[in-house]
């Protein structure tokens, strides 16, 4: 017998792509993923279009005080959305499994959060999504989840309290019931871990803590599924304000990777070269540029946002040939963009 999602699975939809705008009263858009077709979805933000472009998860206008709402509906707008968490906490911390089955999050209200791994079942008519599952992997303060290619394991990192520098390390984990977590790191300052095709996870190596007056530099390593071949990847000049690189993502051929270098008032997307750590901004270098979001299915384009975290009039969604060109356009005055299919 197939599993459930499987069974209640619709037909394979377009590409799609979804972004906000209007940071004081935010509103989700969806279009086609080349900007084309674009209405308006919803009141909200944080929008996150599963990888088969079929559902959007994100937070709906008018949620819980001390928390945000999670919640999913179909990309074509047929059906109610279906709430998932009451608590959704920090969205940088999420990820769809490649089945687009599966979501991990964060949920709680004060103090440390819950990693949580949800199962979802999606049909398109009356019943839209369901919650058919959902478990906590882990508890803590976390910066990072990512699934591996194939959805059956997921890597994190976790650290026990709020701690400056954080005190963390990168944990392995199966998807099914009763998975035992394996940590994969042990020296207390690894953070940010994206799992990538053979076999690869990249992840923050927090570097200098006692040397740098305002706080260690973060530097990219590589390792195996099982924590070993770690290797240094970057070596990066990072001026006394600024914090590093934090990757992105992976292409899907795992050739390319996009990371993010950021500091006080700074942030612009990098190219690296997952060969040689070689890199180079994706968009000429500035104090509030480029943020990138994800590679498109061919892995020859970036999608993001011009414009910096500073929310505004000035932010456009665009996509930048990889690994380095111009921005193109596709939505004007939008922010906090996603694509699937």
């Amino acid at each position: 017998m197939l599993p459930i999602a499987l069974l209640l699975a619709p037909a394979v939809a377009d590409a799609t792509l979804a972004f906000v705008r209007k940071p004081l009263r935010p509103h989700i858009w969806v279009a086609d993923d080349n900007g084309k077709r674009a209405h308006r979805f919803a009141a909200g933000a944080n929008p996150r279009v599963s990888p088969d472009g079929r559902w959007i998860a994100y937070s709906p206008s008018g949620s819980p005080r001390f928390g945000t709402e999670l919640v999913v509906a179909s990309t074509d707008g047929s059906g109610p959305a279906k709430r998932l968490l009451g608590r959704w906490l920090e969205p940088d911390v999420f990820a769809w499994s490649p089945d687009s089955t599966m979501i991990a999050a964060l949920s709680g209200e004060r103090g440390a959060r819950r990693l949580v791994l949800i199962d979802v079942a999606c049909e398109t008519g009356e019943v839209l999504c369901f919650r058919i599952g959902q478990r906590v992997v882990a508890k803590g303060y976390f910066s990072g989840a990512s699934f591996s290619p194939d959805g059956g394991r997921l890597v994190y990192a976790r650290a026990r309290s709020e701690s400056f520098p954080p005190r963390g390390d990168i944990f392995r984990t199966g998807t099914g019931v009763g998975n035992p977590s394996h940590r994969l790191t042990r020296d207390h300052r690894s953070a940010s871990p994206v799992w990538g095709p053979h076999g690869k996870i990249v992840f923050v190596k927090q570097l200098g803590a006692k040397k740098r007056r305002s706080g260690p530099k973060n530097e990219l390593y590589l390792m195996n599924a099982s924590g070993g071949k770690v290797r240094r990847l970057t070596h990066t000049r990072v001026s006394p304000l600024a914090q590093g690189l934090t990757p992105t993502a992976w292409s899907p051929a795992g050739n390319r990777l996009l990371a993010q270098f950021g500091g006080q008032d700074l942030t612009y997307a990098v190219s690296v070269n997952p060969r040689n750590g070689r890199q180079r901004p994706l968009v000429e270098a500035t104090e509030q540029g480029f943020v990138g979001a994800g590679f498109s299915a061919d892995g020859r384009r970036v999608l993001g946002t011009t414009g910096g975290f500073f929310l505004g009039s000035d932010n456009d969604v665009a996509t930048v040939r990889y690994p380095h060109g111009s921005p193109r356009m596709l939505a004007r005055h939008a922010f906090e963009p996603t694509w699937g299919g």
